[in-house]
Parts: structure tokens; C-alpha cells; sequence
């Protein structure tokens, strides 16, 4: 009898386990949700405002740089060359950090998220992600449905190109997103729509200058 007992014991406990592993297998990794950071970047949306007429003494005074400067990511996952009068910011917090670059008159931006909790990625998780960080960043809600795709294409490099526009934000942009490892990269030019004309080659020579070290 005890040892009738025994084997039903085990069996029990077997059947527990195999439970548990075939729960800790088709169980979905969730897709982690996109730290916000302190002061997310969108561009200006209304048009510049006429700049002041110069005067002799102006037009001799110095200016700054709009020359190409050469920027490194600090983890060294790109370089690209943005110009020398754009303000740079950065910000980060757990797992993330944050660099931007914004022109002289705020109507356009330049961007670079990076993720990394040390967790791999698997299936579309990072597509999913992708649509988290426009919704939630880029959104003039911060919200699904104010964001619109117009076209989603895979890049040679392996990375995915997004282009998109803020329906009640009157600014759009192109982002493209790829992993690294671990690491979530997110690459992002937005513009103005009426700064569109104005900005259009500076950010294509941006993004053609987009290089791994």
C-alpha cells in the first residue's frame, strides 16, 4: 500500500511539472513597453518667423557653424555627420538612453533611441516595439490612431524604414529601427510639413551618413 501510494505521489508531482513546462514554453514573452524620456522631441510646427534685416556690423559678426560635425553614438552602434549648429541633448534612464539633435529654428529633428534591458528579442517583438515608441513618442496624442504608416520597407542593411506622419501634429518623419544583439536602436528624422522643402536634403545627407564605426 505504501508503495502504491508512493508511485501515485510521483506520478502527481510529474504531472505538475510537465504542466508547468508546457505553460513556461507557450507562454508569450511580452513586449516591453517604451520608457518615456524626460522631454521627447517633436519639431515645430509653426513657420519660421522673418529673420531681422542685417546690418553691416551683423553681417561681419561671426555665425554658427552649419558645417557637418561628425557625431558617435557612446556605445559606439553608429556615426552620422549632422551639422555643426544643431543642438544636441541627450537623456536616459533605466535601459535606455536618448540623443537629439535639433535645428537652429526647431523645424527638424534628428533622434537615436537605444533600448537594451539584456533581454533577447524574439519573433516580431521588435516591430511591435517599433509601433510602441511611435505611439507613445512621436504621437501628438501619445496614443494609438494620431500616428499614420504610409509605407514600411525593408532596408539592405536589415533594418525596417517607417514612414509616417502625426495627423493632429501637422509634422512627419522616417524612422528605422533594427536590433543589436540585445540592444533596441531606433533612428529618426522628422520635420515640420512647413519646413518639408527647407530641410528635406540636410536630413537625406543625415541619414545617407549613417554608418557603424
Amino acid at each position: 500500500m505504501r508503495n502504491k501510494g508512493f508511485r501515485h505521489l510521483l506520478g502527481f508531482l510529474s504531472f505538475i511539472v510537465a504542466t508547468g513546462l508546457a505553460c513556461s514554453v507557450i507562454a508569450p514573452t511580452p513586449t516591453p513597453e517604451p520608457p518615456i524620456p524626460p522631454t521627447p522631441v517633436v519639431p515645430t510646427v509653426a513657420p519660421p518667423t522673418a529673420a531681422p534685416v542685417a546690418t553691416e556690423a551683423a553681417t561681419e559678426a561671426p555665425t554658427a557653424s552649419s558645417e557637418l560635425v561628425t557625431f558617435t553614438d557612446q556605445n559606439n552602434y553608429f556615426q552620422i555627420d549632422v551639422p555643426g549648429d544643431w543642438k544636441h541633448t541627450t537623456s536616459s534612464g533605466e535601459h535606455y538612453y536618448w540623443d537629439t539633435f535639433t535645428s537652429p529654428d526647431g523645424g527638424a529633428v534628428v533622434e537615436n533611441y537605444v533600448y537594451d534591458d539584456g533581454t533577447p528579442w524574439s519573433g516580431k517583438d521588435s516591430g511591435r516595439y517599433a509601433l510602441a515608441v511611435l505611439n507613445q513618442l512621436y504621437s501628438k496624442t501619445g496614443s494609438e490612431g494620431d500616428i499614420r504608416i504610409s509605407e514600411e520597407k525593408k532596408q539592405d542593411d536589415g533594418s525596417d524604414r517607417l514612414t509616417w506622419t502625426s495627423k493632429g501634429g501637422k509634422y512627419s518623419g522616417i524612422s528605422f529601427f533594427e536590433l543589436r544583439d540585445t540592444a533596441f536602436l531606433m533612428f529618426t528624422v522628422n520635420w515640420g510639413n512647413d519646413y518639408k522643402d527647407q530641410y528635406s536634403d540636410i536630413l537625406d545627407s543625415v541619414v545617407s551618413s549613417y554608418r557603424v564605426p
